[in-house]
């Protein structure tokens, strides 16, 4: 399970990822088709041609189906996160964590707004029967007020910026994450029993439409099967192909259970979809074709720029849409992605990445300041110097043979 490098990182889940934001684009893209906007926007019934048809209501959503990506990402969240507490004498500085985690999710998105207000300020949204529905409700004239609100990633977020709508909950699971690491790493022969509780709390959470019940447990989930992948990889080595096929049918359709039919679906459904996210992370942690597929140079690239492509590409596409759809809306599209997957490159080689050292950086300064203050907070005894021993009388030594000579 672990990178070329040495480290404890399990590669084809960063290829994993990659696939996943490739999935939120496609969601996105295909959203903004009229047709099949107004049937993701709400209106099942909607007039759809045969290909939207089987585009929306069959196994093939899965491509493009968003909701399900994004339960694959809080699930890789919990991995990830807990993997270095599952080292033996692994250190658990809590203060050093929070102040690289910070800069790690703050930083990126701060600068993605700000992408998103100049969009719009140089491009402005407007509604038009050209494209969807659903596009039609992300027309925003940004506000000073809810900038800053977004830019808090503990709220709601506005249509400036949809997808830092997750991040709210990737900063809640952030800061809770003492919590799921004592969880993870303790009772561990118990582990099915904490993701069968875990997936309970998701489906009270999504039968009573309580956010937080329902996508908190999502990263339980993921913690759980990061502090016992070793055991669930020794578990299922002996798995036949076959079984692993069962495993990612059942993956792809829990998934898009939501979309397995034109009827609205079964209140609760959304916990069905987080058991389909946890077949799939299960399939890539596992399976070794699935292992082969996240390891390619296309998904680890993917992968590598996931957040960026995730963070910048809806403002690009809206923008895109926005300036050439009176000419054609699939050209429009094909030029926005294109963009997307562009401008994600440059955000993570000038955003991301520098974040990333800066969030290093701020770790290393935590941990000196610490270590500092520890060293203040132990006062310095000086040694009393030991009193000189008394001298010792010098008597003769005699060594006196008997019986049992050979003993002193």
């Amino acid at each position: 399970m672990r990178s070329k490098s040495g480290q404890s990182r399990v590669t084809q889940l960063d290829g994993l990822r990659g696939i996943a934001a490739l999935v939120v684009v496609a969601c996105h893209v295909m959203s903004t088709l009229p047709g099949i906007g107004s049937a993701v926007s709400g209106d099942r019934s909607a007039e759809l041609t045969a290909a939207e048809s089987w585009a929306v209501f069959s196994p093939l959503h899965v491509l493009w189906n968003g909701t399900p990506a994004v339960h694959v990402f809080f699930v890789l969240s919990g991995f990830v996160l807990v993997l270095p507490f599952t080292r033996p004498g692994a250190a658990k500085s809590w203060a050093q964590y929070y102040a690289k985690r910070f800069f790690r999710l703050y930083l990126p998105a701060w600068a993605s707004l700000a992408v998103a207000v100049a969009l719009i300020l140089m491009i402005p949204r407007t509604a038009s029967p050209l494209q969807s529905p659903w596009a039609d409700m992300y027309v925003i004239d940004p506000s000073v007020g809810q900038v800053f609100k977004d830019s808090l990633l503990m709220l709601s977020a506005s249509t400036i910026n949809t997808p830092l709508w997750s991040l709210k909950w990737e900063v809640a699971f952030s800061l809770l994450l003492p919590a799921y690491v004592f969880i993870a790493l303790r009772w561990r022969r118990f582990w099915h029993v904490k993701i069968g509780i875990a997936l309970l709390l998701a489906v009270v959470g999504a039968l009573q439409d309580v956010d937080w019940l329902s996508y908190l447990p999502i990263f339980a989930i993921g913690a759980v099967l990061g502090a016992e992948r070793e055991r669930i990889s020794a578990l299922t080595r002996s798995w036949p192909r076959g079984g692993w096929f069962v495993v990612a049918a059942a993956g792809i359709f829990l998934a898009n259970a939501e979309w397995i039919s034109p009827e609205q679906p079964i209140p609760g459904v959304e916990a069905v979809v987080t058991v389909g996210a946890l077949l799939i992370v299960l399939l890539f942690v596992s399976c070794g074709s699935a292992k082969k597929l996240g390891d390619t140079a296309v998904a680890q690239w993917l992968g590598r720029v996931s957040f960026s492509l995730y963070l910048v590409h809806l403002p690009i596409i809206l923008a895109g849409v926005t300036l050439l759809r009176s000419v054609s809306l699939p050209l429009a599209l094909a030029v926005s992605v294109v963009a997307s997957f562009v401008i994600a490159e440059l955000f993570f080689r000038y955003v991301e990445q520098p974040a990333h050292r800066l969030s290093t950086a701020a770790g290393r300064a935590v941990e000196r300041r610490t270590r500092r203050g520890e060293r203040v907070e132990t006062p310095y005894i000086p040694a009393t110097p030991a009193a000189a021993p008394a001298p010792v009388e010098r008597q003769p030594v005699r060594v006196m043979a008997d019986a049992t000579s050979g003993h002193r």
